[in-house]
């Protein structure tokens, strides 16, 4: 961990595919995507749900996908990984198809020379395990500590950098109090009871980590943390009601979500809630004593955005927002979208500076020296893929704003040891399904083989690596003639 990782992030169900073969069951996302497939009609707004059954088929283009990796000179690459590949019928089997994919897939990216940095679980509970009762049930725990072990086992030689969950916020909200995501078990006690068992989770992880050390799978030195979808709040005005409910937002959004991590209890709005919803739910001393003594090393941070934040929005008219506020019931205040403000196409709002703000509120509150990595940073647009070349300068703007801030925040003293854009190359998006484009590569899912092409982003990201993040702004026409070189060499192994 001494270099800079300059890296990569996608997720199993969103790129992977594969998903009936190889020994594999079904997920919630695969019950998920099926029972509510939908495709809007071209030029129709509205959310795309596409099947994920091949998705970007890394699953047999893993190979090809670490060679374009390579030449994009990446060090690292984070991967939400796929429990229900490697545990497909219960708690006891282990599939040996399944971790034996995973096992070449790390493999093959550590001989090149780009760290693997997995992610246990996001989001895709196997759909075993959710008949059986899910994040509703304390069984979870075993079944999620013997596939822990597994892949501490089989895997742990590969990296030193591991994280147990991603999203827990986005994960839990969307998924327990709307049925926006699978499961889509809606109460609030189903969503205290996810929440808890979430940091069980990394509890549990936690523990078996410090065994795998001692048994020598894993490094002595390696670190294990929790990934957070933190959007930090920004005052709508200098009232100071709009302040207060900054602090509101963020003992919900944040504290809940990163403190018993990391000091082992739980905010008092998490306890508020509990006795609001008069929930038949206790966290236990026992539970409570165990996050304790199983805390994470390290801290995942997911930025694409700050969130305007106000008590009111009174006086205020329909057309002063981009997009309507949402109004959190359980905290009594309104999230805003201003006109005035820059959006991508997709309506989130692009404010690169509110990373360095948001990272010194994080070492302040957490510890300067808790390692931190930014996991996921990204910009979704309809790119334009129908010229020889692909032009995306919006998405070389955004991230190059936000990368200056990471190694603006990281000499002022924030300890990141890496930074993660979102994506390596188009895949599905649970938002936007195949419409939504992140990728540095484009795929064409028209095509038989699901070809790979560098986007202009490609070769923007090259270069900062080759410089290793010294200089982020190039001139454009250079960029353009690289891309037209590199497309002459980009042959069938690339492809």
């Amino acid at each position: 961990m001494k270099d800079f990782l300059f890296s990569a992030s996608t997720n199993s169900f969103q790129i992977e595919g594969g998903r009936s073969i190889g020994g594999r069951s079904q997920s919630i996302w695969d019950e998920f995507t099926k029972r509510n497939f939908y495709i809007p009609p071209v030029g129709k707004p509205g959310r795309e749900i596409g099947n994920i059954e091949i998705a970007a088929d890394f699953y047999h283009k893993y190979k090809t996908d670490a060679r374009i990796m390579e030449k994009l000179g990446l060090n690292a690459f984070v991967y939400n990984m796929d429990w229900t590949r490697i545990y497909p019928k219960d708690e006891n089997y282990i599939n040996p198809e399944g971790i034996k994919f995973y096992i070449d897939f790390f493999e093959e990216f550590y001989k090149k020379g780009i760290k693997p940095i997995p992610i246990l679980y996001h989001w895709d509970t196997p759909l075993w395990a959710e008949i059986r009762g899910g994040l509703q049930t304390d069984e979870i725990r075993l079944w999620f500590r013997n596939y822990v072990k597994t892949c501490f086992k089989y895997l742990g030689k590969y990296t030193d950098v591991w994280f147990v969950t991603d999203e827990n916020s986005t994960f839990a909200q969307d998924a327990y109090l709307s049925d926006y995501l699978p499961p889509a078990k809606v109460s609030e006690l189903n969503f205290a009871k996810a929440i808890h068992n979430l940091h069980m989770l990394g509890a549990i992880a936690k523990e078996e980590f410090e065994i795998a050390k001692a048994k020598g799978y894993i490094s002595s030195k390696a670190i294990i943390g929790v990934d957070h979808d933190w959007s930090p709040p920004i005052a709508f005005s200098n009232d100071e009601n709009d302040k207060k409910a900054c602090e509101k937002y963020n003992d919900w959004f944040l504290e809940l979500y990163l403190t018993p991590a990391f000091e082992g209890n739980y905010p008092k709005s998490f306890y508020d809630f509990i006795e609001k919803h008069k929930l038949d739910f206790t966290v236990s001393q026992q539970d409570l004593e165990y996050l304790k003594n199983n805390k994470l090393d390290l801290i995942g941070w997911n930025y694409y955005r700050p969130i305007f934040v106000t008590s009111s929005i009174e006086g205020y008219k329909d057309n002063d927002w981009q997009i309507p506020p949402q109004y959190v019931k359980n905290l009594d205040i309104y999230l805003v979208f201003p006109k005035s403000e820059s959006y991508t196409k997709w309506n989130w709002l692009i404010k690169p500076d509110r990373l360095v703000s948001g990272a010194h509120e994080l070492a302040q509150r957490y510890g300067k020296d808790y390692p931190i990595m930014i996991l996921e940073n990204g910009m979704g647009d309809f790119d334009n893929k129908t010229n020889e070349l692909i032009l995306d300068n919006d998405r070389i703007n955004f991230l190059s704003g936000h990368l200056k801030k990471v190694l603006e925040a990281k000499e002022q003293g924030i300890n990141f040891i890496g930074y993660s854009l979102w994506t390596y190359c188009d895949i599905f998006s649970p938002s936007g399904g195949y419409r939504k484009d992140y990728g540095l590569v484009s795929v064409d899912f028209n095509s038989p083989i699901l070809e790979r092409k560098p986007k202009l982003s490609y070769v923007w990201y090259k270069n900062v690596i080759k410089n290793k993040g010294k200089v982020l702004e190039f001139d454009n026409n250079t960029l353009k003639n690289e891309l037209i070189d590199l497309l002459k060499e980009w042959n069938l192994f690339y492809k």
